[in-house]
């Protein structure tokens, strides 16, 4: 069901990312791959479902064209138990990520409280966290706690002293939302006016388990939760809503020095999504 609102080596690596970046820079051809990097993006996943089994097959069916160099998650990666990984919920379902050796980094989801499989399983070095592959850098944040002011220090000390022109900022409760769970008013006032200053590419966000992408004030908001649990429907009138839908998905990215190329992928292979957003550096 699908609610629609309107509005492998080193050399295959290298290859892969290279016709990706040629694709970005609306170029017919590649002769040299430019310093980017390829990754997928999933998030409310973890549930042991058929369809956390379906999103997974086809990433992995992207993955063996173009290896990802990590899988990044939006948060609630394990769910019943809740927080803990298992062989129905984890090793079972991500079995063809496992064997490709895929990276995992992900953000803290509220169901992921309960145990530590987060942590653990997908080696989370904390609720908070940055890390950079040219020309990226990636902001992590623990949106179970967004009222900490240690959060916004760290959010701004990272942004600020970042001048790659790729910025991304991950959380699960969305700051921006036209689903059933409310947008996170602590997010706006802390977080947002960050993003908009130092003019982050894209924010990613779960919770809400559908695909949503929102624009405000020039920052692109994509929500992520269709990785498995069940779909929630798209409810909420929401200023700069693009679009929303409600189906089970993930996103494959692109990222490479003049900005991101985003495709979200359905279970069934379709493209729910392209989007080419550009790079926004900072001058100041």
């Amino acid at each position: 069901m699908r609610a629609r609102w309107g509005c492998r080596t080193a050399d295959t690596r290298l290859l892969a990312l290279g016709a990706l970046a040629a694709a970005l820079a609306g170029s017919a051809t590649a002769t040299a791959a430019p310093a980017g990097v390829h990754f997928a993006v999933k998030g409310d996943w973890g549930a042991g479902t058929n369809a956390q089994a379906a999103v997974t097959r086809r990433m992995c069916a992207v993955n063996r064209r173009a290896p990802f160099a990590f899988v990044l998650t939006t948060g609630d990666n394990f769910y019943s138990p809740d927080g803990v990984a298992t062989p129905g919920n984890f090793s079972t379902p991500e079995a063809c990520l496992l064997r490709a050796g895929v990276r995992w980094r992900a953000a803290w989801g509220n169901h992921d409280l309960g145990g530590d499989g987060t942590a653990t399983a997908l080696a989370s070095p904390a609720r908070r966290y940055r890390f950079a592959q040219e020309p990226l850098l990636v902001v992590v944040l623990d949106g179970n706690n967004p009222a900490d002011p240690a959060q916004r220090r760290f959010l701004e000390n990272s942004l600020r002293a970042s001048r790659r022109p790729v910025r991304i900022v991950v959380f699960h409760q969305p700051a921006f939302t036209a689903g059933l769970h409310a947008p996170g008013e602590q997010q706006q006032l802390r977080w947002v006016p960050l993003l908009r200053r130092y003019r982050v590419s894209l924010v990613l966000q779960g919770h809400n388990h559908a695909y949503e992408r929102i624009v405000r004030d020039g920052v692109t908001y994509i929500t992520t939760g269709g990785g498995g649990a069940d779909l929630y429907p798209c409810v909420r009138p929401t200023r700069g809503l693009r679009r929303c839908v409600m189906t089970h998905h993930f996103l494959d990215v692109v990222a490479v020095p003049g900005g991101l190329r985003v495709r979200a992928i359905a279970a069934d292979g379709t493209t729910i999504e392209r989007l080419r957003l550009p790079a926004r550096p900072v001058t100041s």
